[in-house]
């Protein structure tokens, strides 16, 4: 075969490029040459000088079937050589891309959540026994009966056409995590205006798309004046997969885990994760395969070096993933603010940084702002009165406390004249 040399030379070359790379493929690798390493180069090597040779077979009489042997010898030379190097990178120790045996843990499912119309929550009976049993404690055991994370049940009283009412959604932050009990930002509200009505549908773990589902399954019955969206950068990869409750698994110890049904593959597109073995995997804190194809090429050495090289190539690629986290999340923001115009409730954001965006705001946070005044909603920046002291995980009890009075001041003065924009505070766009 007229080429067949030059194919055979191409595959040396990139054999001795996967040696030359190793170190930048396979973390914990050591820097510098190591035996094994030095044989896959040699290898690579061998193999474009042997192609080098093979035009000289050109030189000879032309016989029949001649092209066909000169590609089986190709085919012939690389398989040989692609196990060879399969067995080099087995003894040389290194783990696969996925373990060759699925971890046997005995992990079961913990029934505490619950996704429908309303959105993802929590189950009322299973977190009441789960606390009585003491699997939870403090603020994961405030749950109401529409399994929210309100002390207030959401049923509709005679005198609400005669009260305030504000409905409130987000997630772990608003749902007033590593705050003491009833001391939340959202608590410090209700505090600071106790004769209206407010309802906390934050969950855990959610984002922008799950606060869509819970306004259009609540609001309704509350009518609130006011909705209010606490906005964290998490929700912007987290509006990239379908809304749905993460698993909580135990082990025979009692050891809790908490894991999701869904992964990102290469590209950003959501993969629901095989049920059959997500369970094993998560347990040992192992990412489980997309596929059984996949599983079949990462159980192999040399399928780990294409699988680490094609992450480490698609890495360079995040920044169109973050476009297509921006698309969605204004998609839903949209939503949110035309659901709340739909019922003549007045829109407005929180919008919760992290720790580090209170010196230098980054890329998402700075993305955040821009939407909103694209969208035209009206936000508070959280980040106004705290300090890195306020953040453990999330806010501490004091940063809660601040930003619960400073969330209050342009609640109230917006229940006074009904307008936001007398609050110096809220930028309205």
């Amino acid at each position: 075969m007229k080429n067949a040399w030059r194919a055979l030379f191409v595959v040396g070359l990139l054999i001795a490029l996967f040696g030359v790379g190793i170190d930048y493929l396979l973390p914990g690798a050591s820097p510098g040459l190591n035996l094994p390493q030095f044989l896959i180069i040699a290898a690579g090597f061998l193999i474009a000088a042997g192609a080098l040779l093979m035009p000289r077979l050109q030189h000879r009489p032309r016989r029949p079937g001649r092209a066909n042997k000169a590609l089986l010898k190709v085919l012939a030379v690389t398989l040989v050589t692609l196990v060879l190097l399969e067995i080099l990178l087995a003894a040389w120790g290194r783990n696969t891309y996925f373990p060759r045996q699925i971890p046997q843990e005995n992990v079961q499912e913990i029934p505490w959540g619950i996704c429908d119309e309303l959105g993802c929550r929590k189950q009322y009976e299973a977190v009441v026994d789960a606390c009585a049993q003491g699997y939870l404690s403090g603020i994961r055991c405030v749950i109401n009966r529409d399994g929210f994370g309100d002390t207030d049940e959401f049923v509709v009283a005679d005198d609400f056409p005669l009260r305030d009412r504000i409905l409130i959604m987000g997630d772990s932050y608003t749902r007033g995590f590593h705050a003491d009990v009833g001391k939340s930002y959202v608590d410090r509200l209700e505090v600071e205006m106790p004769e209206a009505v407010l309802w906390n549908v934050a969950e855990p773990g959610t984002a922008t798309n799950q606060a869509v589902l819970s306004f259009a399954g609540i609001a309704p019955r509350l009518q609130p004046h006011l909705s209010i969206l606490g906005f964290y950068m998490n929700d912007f990869p987290e509006n990239l997969v379908p809304k749905d409750m993460s698993l909580r698994l135990v082990d025979d110890a009692g050891r809790q885990i908490w894991v999701s049904r869904y992964e990102k593959d290469r590209w950003g597109n959501p993969v629901v994760l095989p049920e059959d073995t997500v369970n094993a995997y998560l347990a040992v804190g192992a990412i489980p395969p997309a596929s059984g194809l996949e599983r079949l090429i990462g159980t192999t050495h040399l399928g780990t070096l294409a699988l680490r090289t094609l992450d480490f190539v698609l890495g360079v690629g995040e920044d169109e993933s973050f476009e297509r986290q921006v698309r969605l999340t204004r998609q839903y923001l949209a939503q949110l603010r035309d659901q709340a115009a739909a019922i003549d409730s007045q829109f407005l954001v929180l919008l919760i940084p992290q720790a580090w965006d209170l010196e230098s705001p980054g890329e998402p946070y700075r993305t955040a702002r821009r939407l909103f005044e694209e969208l035209k909603i009206p936000y508070i920046e959280a980040g106004d009165v705290l300090t890195p002291a306020d953040y453990t995980d999330h806010w501490n009890t004091d940063g809660h406390q601040k930003v619960g009075a400073y969330l209050s001041e342009c609640v109230v003065a917006y229940f006074e004249s009904g307008k936001l924009s007398d609050c110096g505070s809220v930028v309205m766009p």
